[in-house]
């Protein structure tokens, strides 16, 4: 099996977490495609030419990284990340809203990419409401998932990577969109999504990183 993403150690992969808590990290080959790059491979996988994007054991792909980790998930036979009874609903809804602000995060960067007076704000402004509704509702979401610290789950993975992301690329915090963007902090006004942060932070699936230099597959 083959994993085609972008690795960045400040960055937790929702697919990696997957994979270290099914144990079959081992038995997926790790290679490095840059999307944007001129001479990216990553459309051989994907036709979308996004990553993550992943090879089968019978060489079919997937891509979309949470079909990616539905797919790893069924090699977790011990404690599987995608439940199998009624809490399953809540769990997506949480898995879609974390990985919503990570799509927001990633629009409004590469929006940002242009020259400002080029910027569709408009635009911009859309994604960055998406964020802070999304965050507002994982701030719920934190205050019962601080009761059950032993509970992980696919939506725990998606929301830990895109807090992440924040902290790794904060484009409401570089843009200034609207005043007193230049101070947003989301820990800060998020205080129970930021205390399950710290503490979700200490598991080893979680803690576990890779870079660049850490693969020699091309």
């Amino acid at each position: 099996m083959k994993l085609i993403f972008t690795p960045n150690r400040e960055y937790i992969h929702k697919v990696l977490v997957v994979a270290h808590e099914a144990n079959i990290l081992e038995k997926i080959t790790l290679e490095i495609q840059v999307p944007f790059d001129e001479n990216t491979k990553i459309w051989n996988y994907n036709p979308l030419g996004k990553v993550p994007a992943f090879i089968k054991a019978d060489g079919k792909p997937l891509f979309g990284g949470l079909v990616i980790c539905e797919y790893l998930d069924s090699f977790n036979k011990t404690s599987p990340l995608f439940p199998n009874d009624k809490t399953i609903w809540d769990v997506k809804r949480q898995m879609i809203t974390g990985d919503g602000v990570f799509d927001a995060t990633t629009l409004i960067r590469v929006e940002s990419w242009r020259e400002k007076s080029d910027w569709n704000k408009e635009y911009m402004l859309r994604e960055r409401t998406k964020i802070m509704r999304a965050l507002k509702m994982l701030e719920r979401d934190a205050e019962e998932w601080l009761k059950e610290m032993n509970k992980f789950h696919i939506g725990h993975v998606a929301t830990a990577g895109a807090l992440s992301y924040l902290y790794l690329r904060n484009p409401i915090q570089d843009c200034k969109l609207v005043p007193d963007d230049e101070k947003f902090d989301w820990a800060k006004n998020h205080p129970n999504l930021s205390s399950w942060f710290n503490e979700i932070l200490e598991r080893p699936s979680i803690k576990f990183r890779i870079g660049k230099e850490d693969i020699t597959s091309r």
